[in-house]
């Protein structure tokens, strides 16, 4: 009895681990008007969980910090760039701005041929898609 109960669990565990990947947001069409970049960080500054690079409201270094930048960003495509601050997208949709010094252009040191396309999710949200 133990042995069909633990196949049980098992079986539903890996059932519910296939559904959990299935509903997860994935891209379904690229997102016109913007491109991928990254940040402007180096090896070890990206490791340090205790590096953050902000987002703001406003094209301002005084204006409210609203987030921090993830690795790969999505700017507007051809740059909107105010006061040195680049227009970008946050993962909730809202319109942010970064210091431009903070970003380089996309490119995967694991994989010089990778490429990044800025794309919306099928929650609807803005994400990235990583085609071959």
């Amino acid at each position: 009895m133990k042995v069909v109960a633990a196949a049980l669990v098992l079986v539903a565990s890996t059932g519910l681990s296939a559904r959990t990947a299935a509903d997860r947001p994935h891209p379904v069409r690229p997102l016109p008007g913007y491109k991928c970049m990254m940040l402007n960080l180096t090896e070890q500054q990206f490791l340090n969980p205790s590096v953050h690079v902000p987002v703001r409201s406003e094209p301002a270094a005084s204006a409210p910090e609203v987030g921090w930048a993830a690795t790969n960003v999505a700017v507007r495509d051809p740059p909107h760039i105010v006061n040195g601050f680049v227009e970008a997208l946050f993962p909730n949709g809202a319109t942010v701005w970064i210091e431009g010094r903070m970003l380089r252009p996309y490119h995967s040191l694991g994989d010089p041929t990778a490429k990044c396309v800025p794309s919306v999710m099928s929650d609807g949200t803005p994400g990235f898609a990583y085609p071959h």
